[in-house]
């Protein structure tokens, strides 16, 4: 009786390449190449970065930015207070003052440990 004892390379999973999303395969800040094998410093989730360096300059980078706009903000409803009534002039601008007040309070919160550890 003869059998056959090849076996099919059916028999065994044949690993498909999967393909590298795009976030993952340039640096976000540096534009470096990120290389297979090395490691990848993930920030935001969809952000890829080739060095703590380039990660922890984003991170900054996004703090700035979210400061300014918060300063931008703060700035807008003081402008928009003042236009008031003389009465109610007093009574906006001391509540404008509270509000930087409690908003400088936060950032100072936020920022008093010297920011992100990097």
């Amino acid at each position: 009786m003869l059998t056959d004892t090849k076996a099919s390379h059916l028999d065994f999973p044949v690993p498909v390449p999967v393909p590298v999303p795009a976030f993952l395969q340039h640096c976000f800040l540096c534009r470096q190449k990120l290389l297979p094998g090395k490691d990848i410093y993930m920030y935001k989730g969809d952000r890829g970065f080739c060095s703590e360096e380039c990660r922890c300059r984003q991170i900054f980078m996004d703090e700035e930015e979210s400061l300014k706009k918060d300063e931008c903000c703060s700035f807008a409803n003081v402008k928009s207070s003042s236009t008031s009534t003389s009465t109610s002039t007093s009574t906006s601008s001391a509540a404008a003052s509270t509000s930087r007040r409690r908003h400088h309070h936060r950032k100072a919160a936020r920022n008093g440990g010297g920011g992100f550890a990097c």
